[in-house]
């Protein structure tokens, strides 16, 4: 049993027209479908959705990891119920994802897990992946992670790991037994899901979600593109310590903040131990770089 990638995220959003025009026209992104207030996107490259949006707020409404088979869904069915955590069933619940369960997580998050709809296999190969045509934007070739805020690090982190079969694969250690940062993994990326602390008081579900993009060319690019269209990145681009990714960070007009990275990580030991870091200095830039005041707070 095993969980294979992070498969969409669905967000909420101050003014969902605006953020509809900046995803499609400055991200890049394809609308694949709209019910009411919810608008499905995708990256293009394939059929499956990779965020869903929907207007009043901000943050994270949920988020989904995508599984391999019917069996999967039971396996992990009953290991939350072991695990004192309610299950609940759904059938088709967006397009292209013919099952899913879903259940709350520790910290409040709601958490899915899917069974896409079967087709052929779709290979991100660039001699043979069919290019997008009649699209701007900086187009990102796949989601890549999504970066929570948790009051309790440590707990999330070991739920996930204990009852879902997560890696932690790095964690900061702010203060004895007290994690202020944590970045896990289903597979050898380095994270699918991390975590940051969330601010006292402050009522806030989502640092960031993160796009893949190919290359620090591609992230050079995009920053261009940003300010071309009027939207001056908050960060970078940089390398990150944790994790060793390329990163550039930008607010979206829905109030989000979103990511764009380039060589991440691999891990290709599942029993490696998670690398715990007590020296913050080198955590967030590789390169010596410090995140702006911005960089406290999440949506």
């Amino acid at each position: 049993m095993s969980l294979q990638k992070l498969a969409h995220a669905e967000l909420r959003v101050t003014d969902l027209d605006v953020e509809i025009a900046f995803l499609t026209e400055v991200i890049g992104l394809q609308i694949m479908h709209r019910d009411g207030d919810r608008v499905f996107f995708g990256c293009g490259y394939d059929r499956n959705v990779d965020l869903v949006i929907r207007g009043g707020g901000t943050g994270v409404e949920s988020f989904a990891v995508q599984v391999d088979s019917e069996d999967d869904l039971e396996h992990y069915t009953r290991r939350l119920e072991e695990a004192g955590v309610a299950v609940n069933r759904m059938s088709e619940p967006i397009p292209d994802v013919e099952a899913a369960i879903e259940f709350a997580l520790p910290s409040g998050h709601r958490m899915e897990l899917v069974l896409q709809r079967e087709r052929e296999q779709a290979l991100l190969h660039p001699a043979l992946t069919k290019a997008k045509k009649g699209y701007g934007g900086i187009n990102p070739i796949d989601l890549d992670h999504i970066t929570l805020r948790v009051e309790n690090i440590k707990e999330l982190s070991e739920f996930l790991a204990s009852t879902l079969d997560f890696c932690i694969s790095e964690a900061v250690q702010s203060s004895p037994g007290v994690w202020s940062g944590a970045w896990t993994r289903v597979g050898d990326q380095h994270h699918d899901v991390a975590m940051r602390q969330k601010r006292p008081g402050a009522d806030e579900t989502l640092d960031h979600l993160c796009w893949t993009l190919t290359s620090f060319e591609h992230l050079k690019v995009a920053s261009d593109y940003f300010a071309q269209a009027g939207f001056r990145t908050e960060t970078g681009p940089g390398r990150h310590g944790v994790g060793g990714n390329l990163y550039s960070y930008i607010w979206g007009p829905g109030g989000n903040r979103y990511e764009m990275t380039a060589e991440m990580a691999r891990l290709v030991s599942r029993t490696a131990p998670t690398k715990i870091w007590t020296d913050l200095s080198g955590t967030f830039s590789a390169w010596g770089d410090t995140p702006p005041e911005s960089f406290s707070r999440g949506s």
